[in-house]
């Protein structure tokens, strides 16, 4: 217990601080308490909505790309997406969903869809034929996690995905958007480890073909 009169020595302390300087101090301690808990807290994730916004930007023109990171399907074996010439297609956006037609080679089967879903972003891959009929297993992808910002964005595989075709439980796809050095990137990890990359040039557009 503290003696009786380290209290009274304390209360005299305080008593003989004009009020100017305990107003003072009493500021300094509620901003120093409001400065932790922002920093503490850090910035909210973002839903998906600025993402969009950011990619919007580019939207009305067709980008090349090349892979820039591969490290899929049997190292002997030819793979369509280890060197091919790409192209996404950023043609059809609003404020809820952008469609990106994303061409290898002449294959043109395939197209991400970035979508609002119960206020979070959501990526599909959906799959064509030729007349428009869709592949097996088609519209897998996930929801953005907790990592989200305005520029880039985690889709781990959904319980959709999952259903479908289990081995994709260990998916994680990304999509980022740097407006200062006009890139973006598409990128596949399994088990948390880059298998592969597509990077693109956004400060080239070209007409949609």
């Amino acid at each position: 217990m503290i003696p009786f009169f380290l209290i009274m020595e304390g209360i005299d302390y305080f008593l003989a601080i004009p009020n100017h300087y305990l107003l003072t101090m009493k500021k300094l301690s509620i901003l120093a308490v409001a400065i932790f808990l922002l920093s503490s807290c850090g910035a909210p994730p973002d839903n998906g909505r600025q993402f969009l916004e950011n990619l919007d930007e580019y939207c009305g023109y067709s980008y090349e790309g090349r892979t820039t990171e591969f490290s899929l399907g049997a190292a002997d074996e030819p793979h369509p997406l280890e060197d091919p010439r790409m192209l996404m297609i950023l043609e059809e956006c609003s404020e809820d969903e952008i469609r990106i037609p994303f061409h290898v080679d002449e294959d043109q089967s395939r197209t991400w869809v970035l979508q609002i879903r119960n206020d979070q972003l959501h990526l599909s891959h959906d799959h064509r034929y030729p007349d428009g009929t869709e592949h097996d297993q088609n519209m897998y992808g996930g929801y953005s996690d907790a990592r989200g910002s305005g520029l880039k964005h985690f889709f781990p595989a959904d319980d959709f995905t999952i259903a479908e075709r289990p081995q994709r439980d260990i998916n994680v796809w990304s999509m980022e958007v740097d407006p200062d050095g006009d890139k973006f990137w598409y990128r596949l990890y399994l088990e948390g480890v880059l298998r592969f990359e597509a990077t693109f040039d956004l400060s080239d557009p070209q007409p949609i073909p």
